[in-house]
C-alpha cells in the first residue's frame, strides 16, 4: 500500500465504500463499520493496545498496513481515532519502505508546514465522518471532482469553475481554521451542494 499507484487504487476505493456507508446507530456500531471498512481495505485493526501518548497510530511496511488504536480510549474516542486512521488513508502520503503515522485527538507541535497542512486536512475530515456528514468537508478530500482546466463549451466551462472552487476550498480549509469552522457548518454544506449541482448537474 506504500507504492504510489498502490495507494492511489486504495485511495479510490476507500472513497468509493466511504460513500454508501450508513451514519446512523451508536457510537459504538459506527466505530465498528469504520473498522469493518479498514479490514476490507486489507488494513490489519488492532485497538487492544496500551499507548499513552498518542490515540492511534498507523502502520505500513513490507507486512502491510495497520491501525493501531489505544485500548485506553472510550466509545466517542475510539470513534474519532478510527475516524482519524480512515481520513489519513484518504488524504495522506505514506513513505517506502516503511512508515508511521501518529493520531492524536487534540492539537499537538509539528515541525513542518506539510504535516501541519495534512493533519488540518484530516482533523476537519474526520469531523466530517464522526458526525455524519461528509458534505461538511471539502469534497476532493473524499470524492473525485472536476478539474480546473481549459474549457470549451458551457458544460466544461460549469466543471472547470467547480474544479475550481473545489481546488480553492482545499487550500483554504488548509491554512485557515476560521474556513474550517465555517465550512463545517450545516447551511453552508447545504448551499455548497446546491452549488456543485448548479454546475455540475449530472456528473461524469
Amino acid at each position: 500500500m506504500i507504492a504510489a499507484a498502490a495507494q492511489d487504487h486504495a485511495r479510490k476505493q476507500l472513497r468509493e465504500r466511504l460513500r454508501y456507508l450508513p451514519g446512523g446507530g451508536s457510537v459504538r456500531m459506527r466505530t465498528l463499520r469504520l473498522r469493518m471498512l479498514l479490514e476490507e481495505m486489507g488494513v490489519t485493526c488492532d485497538d487492544s493496545a496500551e499507548l499513552q501518548d498518542v490515540d492511534a497510530v498507523l502502520l505500513a511496511s513490507a507486512r502491510g498496513t495497520e491501525a493501531v488504536i489505544a485500548a485506553r480510549l472510550n466509545d466517542e474516542e475510539r470513534h474519532l481515532a478510527y475516524a482519524r486512521i480512515v481520513a489519513r488513508l484518504l488524504v495522506g502520503e505514506l513513505h517506502a519502505p516503511i512508515d508511521a503515522r501518529m493520531e492524536y485527538a487534540g492539537a499537538h507541535w509539528q515541525a513542518s508546514r506539510a504535516d501541519r497542512e495534512e493533519d488540518a486536512l484530516v482533523a476537519g475530515l474526520a469531523g466530517a465522518l464522526v458526525t455524519g456528514r461528509l458534505g461538511a468537508a471539502p469534497r476532493p478530500l473524499y470524492d473525485d471532482v472536476p478539474k480546473l482546466r481549459l474549457a470549451f463549451t458551457p458544460r466544461t466551462a460549469a466543471r472547470s469553475t467547480l474544479g475550481g472552487l473545489h481546488r480553492w476550498s482545499v487550500l483554504w480549509y488548509k491554512h485557515s481554521n476560521l474556513y474550517r469552522r465555517w465550512r463545517a457548518r450545516r447551511d453552508v454544506s447545504h448551499a455548497i451542494e446546491r452549488i456543485c449541482v448548479a454546475l455540475d448537474p449530472a456528473p461524469a
